[in-house]
């Protein structure tokens, strides 16, 4: 993690220099929209790494059972899903998968906070509630 504020740090810095360069020489566009594209890019992808590796240590840090764990990864990795989907992934991912089992886990994941379950017409969606919300309730567990 240290690394990835390191770089981070260093892109910055770099923005800062580009601009003091672009403004000595009254001068902008051309070189200079590239290399400020890139460094946005670099600074995206590098805040990115940090929240996964960021989820990754939070998800070994508590006591849950592999599957709810890997339910845990669908649902920030991928975005929203029904039970369906969310059955379909894992099953995936493992070989094998029960529509039961991941309903389940879901209730424990809800209970504890970690997952939100929302109406759509008939249909539920499930979704990865953001780290910041619910680091007191896994505290507790």
């Amino acid at each position: 993690m240290e690394r990835l504020e390191r770089i981070e740090y260093l892109l910055e810095y770099l923005s800062r220099e580009i601009e003091t360069i672009k403004r000595v020489l009254g001068i902008g566009g051309g070189i200079f929209t590239l290399l400020e594209s890139g460094i946005e890019t670099y600074k995206t992808a590098t805040s990115e790494y940090k929240r996964i590796i960021s989820f990754e240590r939070m998800i070994r840090s508590i006591k849950m059972d592999n599957i709810s764990k890997e339910i845990l990864r669908i649902l920030a990795y991928m975005g929203p899903m029904n039970i369906t989907q969310i059955t379909m992934e894992l099953k995936r991912r493992r070989g094998r998968a029960s529509r039961l089992t991941v309903t389940q886990k879901l209730k424990k994941l809800m209970n504890m906070g970690i997952v939100i379950e929302e109406f759509r017409g008939k249909e539920k969606i499930y979704y990865y509630k953001a780290e910041s919300q619910h680091e007191d309730n896994l505290e507790k567990q």
